[in-house]
């Protein structure tokens, strides 16, 4: 049976699924971890190997969060999950698979992957911007389903931008940026709302900062790319839905009249879509 398998190693855990070319889908999650060493992170990747019972993958689609080197061999800085540093992807992957030489692969950012997976599931002719928020956030711009770089380049990192105070006080995140969306509403930043399996952000109200701050960084993703849609993805993606109508009104309130006002609203439908999109785009290269 031929498959593809993708690999979406986040900041808390890893998941994973497996995709069939007769069109059967297979997922998977590791147990959590907290800024694991290289010897837990694989234990994270064979958790989900070996619960797909995939040792022999025709490819593997492998995302994953950082900056990487030019020449896309492994990463250069990943601030929330720094043991991926100067680890060259084939030598994780062979580790993870337990031979010397890896499956083909395709690496991916988690934010490409994620947006990716959303906008072939959910098509548009027009522009998408999927911000994919968990451990980090990350942003990805999709014409229809091609993803826009600059040059060979990503699109910035939103995540680490500053836009402003919410409280009158300092918020630091993770690379020592301040007042920063990581800093406001990325997972880390709202772990007092974490009740161990999942994040229960119901009690967050419009005038409650992470909410404020989220409604800010659309505003400048509007601003900057013009979308037609965007979409909240990741596990606050998911979480956020509830409150779909408060953000939207944010947003509009005060918002450019260069944007696309007619522009929507939308939210994740799984916490699967980076594994999915890299498993999409590592099959594209066969």
């Amino acid at each position: 049976m031929m498959h593809t398998l993708g690999i979406d190693i986040g900041g808390s855990s890893v998941k994973a699924v497996c995709v069939e070319y007769e069109g059967g889908i297979r997922t998977a999650i590791s147990q959590r971890y907290t800024n694991p060493d290289r010897d837990g992170l694989i234990t994270a990747i064979r958790e989900c190997i070996s619960s797909l019972a995939v040792n022999h993958p025709d490819h593997v689609g492998l995302c994953l969060p950082g900056r990487m080197y030019a020449d896309r061999r492994s990463i250069e800085v990943a601030n929330n999950l720094p043991v991926l540093n100067d680890w060259l992807f084939k030598n994780l992957l062979a580790s993870a698979f337990g031979c010397p030489t890896p499956p083909a692969f395709r690496v991916v950012s988690d934010a490409d992957a994620a947006g990716y997976d959303f906008a072939t599931n959910c098509p548009i002719s027009g522009r998408t911007a999927a911000i994919s928020i968990g451990t980090g956030i990350g942003l990805c711009v999709l014409d229809g389903e091609q993803i826009i770089t600059i040059g060979k380049k990503g699109i910035g990192q939103i995540g680490d931008m500053n836009i402003g105070r919410f409280d009158g006080t300092d918020r630091i995140n993770s690379a020592g940026t301040t007042n920063t969306p990581e800093s406001y509403f990325s997972a880390p930043a709202l772990q007092q709302f974490n009740t161990g399996s999942t994040l229960d952000l119901t009690s967050l109200t419009q005038d409650d900062p992470p909410i404020q701050a989220l409604a800010r960084t659309l505003q400048v993703v509007h601003a900057i790319y013009m979308p037609e849609r965007i979409a909240l993805l990741g596990g606050v993606g998911l979480a956020l839905k509830s409150h779909a109508q408060i953000i939207a009104d944010l947003v509009n309130d005060g918002l450019t009249q260069l944007a696309v006002q007619s522009w929507t609203l939308e939210f994740a439908t799984s916490p699967h879509h980076a594994a999915l999109g890299a498993a999409k785009l590592a099959a594209h290269d066969s």
